[in-house]
């Protein structure tokens, strides 16, 4: 979005973002380097039907400076172009930083696109997506949790409560 002075507001294109994209599932992980470091992964997709992209937001507790430029530093070192190694049909990646130490948040949007449209089904997600997210940033994830099966009370709901929570305060933090 173009502020009237001409420049973008980084900012505000995050927070559209939420509006134009469905949630299917996230994950927590830890950051690699420190260890101690947790985080969590919003994978998404436009809202409207059949896509050639998906997004994958991550936001990383950085509770320091020191903590805020580790993590900026890694971010900066992962090679997006391997997911040709490891997603079929993987077209180009494109990341972008939402960076706020103010926040203590680190915020990471990738946008990953592939060649053929699909609806990205829950055993893309599950069998060829998440997997290869791991293996291209290197993180220490946690249990994939499908979006709708929390919405829809399914299995997973009591596993997830916790990280569903702790996601959203973080959101919430940051929006405030």
């Amino acid at each position: 979005m173009r502020k009237d002075d001409g420049t973008v507001d980084l900012e505000q294109d995050f927070y559209d973002s939420f509006e134009k994209e469905q949630m299917l599932a996230y994950f927590d992980f830890v950051f690699p380097d420190s260890g101690t470091l947790p985080g969590l992964c919003k994978i998404s997709r436009p809202k409207e039907g059949r896509t050639t992209y998906f997004s994958a937001i991550f936001i990383i507790d950085t509770p320091t400076e020191d903590a805020f430029n580790e993590v900026s530093s890694y971010a900066k070192k992962i090679n997006w172009d391997n997911f040709k190694n490891y997603l079929p049909g993987f077209n180009s990646a494109m990341s972008m930083p939402y960076a706020a130490t103010k926040t203590g948040l680190y915020i990471l949007e990738a946008d990953i696109y592939i060649d053929t449209p699909i609806d990205i089904p829950k055993q893309f997600v599950l069998h060829k997506l998440y997997p290869a997210v791991e293996k291209v940033t290197g993180l220490k994830t946690g249990k994939l949790v499908f979006w709708d099966d929390i919405r829809d009370g399914s299995s997973g709901k009591e596993a997830a409560a916790e990280t569903q929570l702790s996601f959203f305060q973080k959101i919430k933090g940051l929006i405030s």
